[in-house]
């Protein structure tokens, strides 16, 4: 079997977490053999990546959910990147309407400058399917304060299938957008307790693991009141309520898929490890 990686670059969001930078907000990048992938290139995508030894000239792809600053603060920067220096038409940007083409409020938030420089720009709403590399991407529903947010989906031929949920508050039927995924990365904004609308705290998330049942998910996207709470102490009650094994990701984690999943915690920051002591 084949093998792919995800590098989480960052597992932080929303303003608080992204101005104090408490957890990076980088995004994710995915890498195959035959693709090479930035997921939601928030600020610090660049020097995250640099940092990680990833070199930035070789993404083929970026990916977008939704127009918020956590999630596409770096694509420009990354275009500039991907086209070595926009010296060469290259690659791929795939995103909402709102952020390649702008609406009544706020132009696009990829300048057209940098869009001349892509081969190919995908216009995403749900159902939009499209492939980087052997890689096939659909972009799935949320329901977020963006109306225009998608998630993804990824079919990786003989590794298998990921979903990213994005941004999003759990509703009826989301569970379908990912049956049958390997891996299930789910956005936790806030702890048990303390919900907010257009996002999810560990309760929804353990409703759509325990009908999905993945061999792994996968909990990031952490607001300052998960980072003080604690994600790894809040993030269990997933695995206690589903039986599914479940990570709450820190900056630097890696994911290695191929026959096994294997969570490579070498590049563990000093902002992974919980304070698990106050809640014994």
């Amino acid at each position: 079997m084949d093998e792919f990686e995800l590098i989480f670059l960052g597992t932080g969001g929303g303003r608080f977490a992204t101005i104090t930078q408490k957890r990076k907000t980088g995004g994710i990048r995915l890498i195959s053999q035959n693709s090479n992938i930035h997921i939601d290139p928030g600020p610090g995508a660049l020097i995250y990546s640099l940092e990680a030894g990833l070199a930035p000239q070789k993404i083929r792809a970026l990916l977008v959910s939704h127009r918020h600053p956590d999630h596409y603060a770096n694509v420009e920067i990354l275009v500039e990147a991907m086209t070595k220096g926009m010296l060469i038409k290259r690659g791929i940007i795939a995103a909402p309407p709102n952020i390649l083409i702008g609406d009544q409020e706020i132009g696009p938030a990829i300048s057209t400058y940098h869009q001349n420089m892509i081969e190919q720009a995908i216009i995403l709403k749900p159902g939009v399917n499209f492939k980087v590399g052997n890689t096939k991407i659909v972009a799935t529903k949320t329901i977020h304060s963006d109306p225009e947010t998608v998630g993804f989906r990824f079919n990786i031929p003989k590794v298998g299938d990921i979903g990213y949920t994005a941004d999003t508050e759990y509703f009826e039927g989301i569970e379908n957008e990912y049956r049958g995924v390997r891996i299930l990365i789910l956005s936790v904004m806030r702890p048990t307790g303390s919900p907010w609308t257009g996002h999810m705290t560990p309760k929804e998330a353990a409703k759509i693991v325990g009908a999905i049942k993945p061999e792994l998910a996968v909990a990031t996207h952490f607001g300052m009141k998960m980072i003080f709470s604690g994600p790894t102490y809040e993030i269990k009650t997933i695995e206690d309520t589903t039986g599914v094994p479940t990570v709450a990701a820190f900056d630097g984690m890696k994911l290695r898929i191929g026959e096994r999943i294997t969570v490579v915690k070498a590049k563990r920051n000093k902002h992974a490890t919980d304070n698990l002591l106050k809640h014994t």
